[in-house]
């Protein structure tokens, strides 16, 4: 923080009046150096404010949902500032592994059968759609490949008891992120 007040010579920066206008002019400063760390932020995708992302949206084409949070919008923008070619196996993995996490899906690739099928982790539910569309851009037309979510397993709903499991349907058990 910036004490303009810690500038001035003692004799002039216990006065009252220069107390008061430093203490409006810190406020200033205050301001500006927030914006300052939000431009700076806004260089970076991963880092980006509302303000920076809805520039990037802009520039790509992207157009928001209503129900979008910040996090949501970077992985949409981030999807599409990483489309570059080629295209390999070896950067799927890397696009997945970004957009993912290294533990967030799974991959199963059928080289015979030309297929890739993927399952990715429940947290990333509202990421489904983005997730397709970079898969749909980069694997080869002549492969079938399938996105789905995978599922609440048993691991994850051991500590619960039946009665607190209860409380839930079936399908809320086995779709939702269970806390």
């Amino acid at each position: 923080m910036v004490d303009i007040l810690e500038y001035l010579p003692d004799e002039i920066s216990e006065l009252r009046e220069f107390k008061a206008i430093g203490d409006t002019e810190n406020l200033e400063l205050i301001s500006l150096w927030e914006e300052l760390e939000d431009i700076l932020d806004d260089q970076f995708i991963e880092t980006a404010t509302e303000r920076g992302i809805a520039k990037r949206e802009k520039i790509i084409g992207i157009t928001p949902f209503a129900d979008d949070d910040l996090e949501s919008r970077r992985f949409r923008v981030l999807a599409r500032e990483n489309d570059k070619l080629p295209y390999t196996y070896k950067a799927l993995i890397a696009r997945l592994n970004q957009l993912c996490g290294e533990d967030g899906y799974e991959i199963d690739r059928n080289v015979g059968d030309f297929s890739l099928s993927i399952k990715i982790e429940l947290i990333k539910k509202k990421m489904f759609e983005e997730v397709e569309k970079v898969l749909d851009a980069m694997v080869p037309q002549n492969m079938i490949f399938t996105v789905e979510l995978r599922y609440n397993q048993y691991s994850k709903l051991a500590n619960y008891t039946h009665t607190d499991l209860s409380y839930y349907s079936h399908k809320e058990i086995r779709e939702e992120v269970m806390s």
